[in-house]
């Protein structure tokens, strides 16, 4: 099969290969790219020096901390034996899980936009197929609409809570009609719960494992890359019933046999020590949006505000270029943003991130107000 590449990553890599004439690339971030505290530097350390017994589904003490963590945040009651693997980031959980639980020819409903689950799903033989969601009511998820795409060939619903590009949660009852949509056609639902603490606004985040009563085969993978500056050392978990678990347990361990003890000693330090060196970051998330947004405005470009993530989706038909030729437009004037069809949403938005210094958002704002300011072609151009 052949793939395209991450978009995200593609789309690095041309910042990065852009010639010198070009306006310098503002320097925009997804994640925290913070250096970790002496208390996660010392565990690994420690841990460098042990020898420690395979864990196939992963460290016990993390496991335990993941279990302890969801219990005292959310109330949810968790087996860290038979509920919890421990993966390589969130991406590799995912495209574990779908491999396990899909066969060849299935279908995977998705609300569209969402994150770039097409290779995840494809590499597990089966179909997405993608349901807008609702621009005018924030992007919310239509459950009349996911319904409606379910066929005999359905097996899957897969939610991205919350959700990336849009920054849309879904909030308890609109959660609750999707999932109960899935427990009437015996779909197994998939959710990518990455951006936990990434919550400003509106409804709060609620785990679908919350209303594990109303349905029993959801499946969640999480990342500690976006909730601990973790990105370097790829750890994420699945959260799954023993059922679910046990076959995407047995695909994680002929994808990847187990994951790095010292990372994963580290990840435990990162999940039980101090916190209040990244909560001051989490702290100026939703300022830097209001920034970005403001900059926005002022171009005469419409978005949604988003209740979480670290991302706009902003909509720039009034530039006169989609797809590739808008990410180029934006790109020469050292903007990094991917247009909409990379999630499977409309190619006239891109999705921005605002996780750059309030300097630097504040310019993205200029360079766009410019842009705006010599006036929309007369057609949109592919």
């Amino acid at each position: 099969m052949k793939l395209e590449r991450l978009p995200a990553l593609e789309l690095a890599d041309r910042a990065r290969m852009a010639p010198p004439s070009q306006e310098a690339m503002i320097p925009f971030r997804g994640v925290p790219t913070l250096p970790m505290p002496e208390h996660v530097v010392e565990a690994a350390r420690t841990a460098a020096g042990e020898v420690f017994p395979r864990r196939g589904r992963g460290s016990a003490p993390l496991r335990q901390a993941i279990a302890s963590h969801l219990a005292a945040a959310y109330g949810l009651t968790v087996d860290p034996e038979g509920e919890l693997l421990i993966t390589h980031g969130a991406q590799h959980g995912m495209s574990v899980a779908l491999r396990a639980l899909l066969s060849p020819g299935d279908e995977v409903v998705v609300p569209a936009p969402s994150y770039f689950f097409d290779g995840m799903i494809r590499l597990a033989g089966a179909r997405p197929v993608y349901v807008p969601s609702d621009e005018s009511r924030g992007w919310d998820h239509v459950p009349a609409a996911v319904e409606a795409a379910i066929t005999p060939a359905t097996r899957a619903l897969l939610l991205c809570n919350p959700n990336n590009p849009t920054g849309y949660m879904p909030g308890r009852e609109r959660l609750s009609g999707l999932l109960d949509i899935a427990a009437r056609h015996g779909l197994t639902v998939f959710s990518d719960e990455s951006y936990e603490r990434y919550v400003w606004d509106g409804p709060g985040y609620v785990p679908q494992m919350l209303l594990r009563d109303r349905h029993p085969d959801l499946v969640t993978v999480t990342s500690l890359s976006k909730n601990y500056a973790f990105t370097s050392w790829r750890i994420g978990y699945v959260h799954a019933p023993a059922h679910l678990l046990e076959p995407i347990h047995h695909a994680f361990e002929w994808d990847a046999i187990n994951v790095g003890d010292v990372a994963q000693a580290a990840a435990h330090a990162v999940m039980t020590g101090p916190q209040d060196w990244i909560e001051q970051e989490f702290a100026t998330m939703r300022a830097r949006r209001d920034i970005l947004r403001a900059g926005l405005e002022r171009a005469g470009l419409a978005s949604v505000r988003p209740d979480a993530g670290v991302f706009v989706f902003v909509d720039c038909a009034p530039l006169g270029f989609r797809g590739r030729r808008l990410e180029r437009l934006l790109l020469d004037h050292g903007v990094t943003a991917i247009a909409g069809d990379a999630f499977a949403g409309p190619d006239t938005h891109v999705r921005m991130v605002y996780g750059g210094s309030a300097a630097d958002l504040e310019e993205a704002g200029r360079r766009l107000t410019g842009l705006t300011r010599r006036g929309a072609r007369p057609a949109l151009v592919e």
